[in-house]
């Protein structure tokens, strides 16, 4: 495409006392190339109005005249600094065209000025009536046809014809086709989806059997897919271990075809260990699934969570799959140290430390202080309730005249810690 110069290479023709700034200026010359391509578009600045605009179309190449257009009306602007319309100019061959333009003013100036701008004199390609044979994708059809007609608007005329035999293309994101259009424009082209969300669509660029005739696309379309499902279970074989215990998790693989659902052998879902909602921060290991898709895993998480399995194809045309189960892992807790002695005829002392050596404690930490006359099962009472404190050590006095034995239960919880007895001791 070339694109039009305003040029002032030469100014002829001004009245013997003139000057150059006191006469009509020609500030671009080119052809309009939203609407008609064989029509000018002259801007012109002037000292007084101007009354005259002719166009010379000449040959870049020897300079030759090939048509004069002197019917221009005012388009936008003034007179004084507008810009100016030709009717539509009719050549015998398409190309690119020296414009030299004549202007006169009311004042009585008459200036050539050569090489004002240029004339596109080319076809405007554009796809018609482009239609796709589906905008939706699945696994077992990727295809896209696209089908439409290859259309030209001739300049000047703005006839419409059909550019049969024209070498084109249809284009996917990651495809193309290369196509030729029939003798009456039409063409058909297909490309294969490999991605969600893939633009297609026609596009004519450029042919040394056919010059002066513009590149173009049609409209894009995006491409959905519609994946095909799988599905995945998973159970464990028991629902509560404790830490460095192990537990084995096992279920099947299946995707749906037009047969039905099927197993999915031979590929290796993988288990991992969820604190949460949407975080796995923890990979336990994968398995491969058999013949009927069956697979199971034996593996030690290190804390309570969610133990999920998943696959994926890699493949956007197939969905990926999860599905958890959840997993309580009780951490190890012990008394490090406990001690009991009478402080006077009423009170006993207290004290100790529990800890956590599986890595993993508790925010708070409700310790029960038991007593019992003999010491022995089913005969414990809870006097009272005492927390110990930030590195779990613990002291207490508890009111108690009669002899006897003490201990300390941390009473653990049901889903992440272990309960512990301390040792008893007896005070007299």
């Amino acid at each position: 495409m070339a694109i039009a110069v305003a040029a002032a290479t030469a100014i002829v023709g001004l009245p013997a006392t003139a000057h150059a700034d006191d006469v009509p200026i020609v500030t671009s010359a080119h052809s309009d190339y939203d609407l008609d391509r064989g029509t000018l578009l002259v801007s012109i600045t002037s000292p007084s109005d101007v009354t005259d605009v002719r166009a010379h179309i000449r040959d870049y190449n020897t300079g030759a005249e090939v048509a004069v257009q002197e019917n221009f009306y005012l388009q936008s602007g003034t007179e004084r600094d507008g810009v100016w319309r030709s009717s539509p100019i009719i050549l015998d061959k398409l190309g690119y065209y020296r414009v030299d333009v004549e202007v006169s003013d009311e004042a009585g100036h008459h200036v050539t000025q050569t090489d004002a701008g240029d004339l596109d004199y080319s076809v405007v390609t554009f796809f018609d009536n482009v239609t796709l044979n589906r905008t939706t994708v699945t696994y077992e059809n990727r295809n896209v046809t696209v089908r439409g007609w290859l259309k030209g608007r001739w300049p000047g005329s703005r006839e419409i014809r059909s550019l049969g035999k024209f070498p084109m293309s249809v284009n996917a994101d990651l495809s193309w086709d290369a196509v030729t259009t029939r003798a009456d424009g039409s063409f058909t082209g297909t490309v294969t989806i490999g991605r969600k969300d893939e633009m297609v669509y026609a596009a004519y660029s450029y042919d040394n059997d056919h010059l002066f005739h513009g590149s173009s696309r049609s409209a894009e379309t995006t491409i959905a897919i519609t994946k095909r499902p799988m599905r995945i279970t998973i159970g464990a074989d028991r629902p509560k271990i404790l830490k460095d215990e192990t537990v084995t998790v096992s279920g099947q693989l299946t995707w749906r075809t037009p047969e039905g659902w099927v197993p999915v052998p031979g590929v290796q879902p993988v288990v991992s260990l969820c604190s949460s909602v949407d975080y796995c921060q923890t990979f336990l290991g994968s398995a491969t699934t058999d013949a009927d898709g069956r697979y199971s895993l034996t593996v030690s998480p290190y804390q309570s969570g969610r133990l999920q399995v998943g696959y994926s194809m890699n493949d956007e045309f197939v969905s990926s799959v999860t599905a958890s189960t959840n997993i309580s892992v009780l951490q190890p807790a012990a008394f490090r140290s406990f001690s009991a002695v009478r402080e006077n005829a009423t009170t006993v002392a207290l004290s100790g430390e529990i800890e956590f050596n599986g890595g993993i404690s508790p925010g708070t930490l409700p310790l029960k202080v038991q007593f019992s006359a003999t010491g022995e099962d089913g005969t414990w009472a809870t006097p009272a309730t005492i927390y110990a404190g930030g590195s779990y050590d613990f002291a207490t006095s508890i009111y108690k005249k009669t002899a006897g034995y003490w201990r300390v239960v941390y009473p653990g919880t049901s889903t992440d810690f272990q309960s512990a007895t301390s040792a008893s001791v007896y005070v007299s």
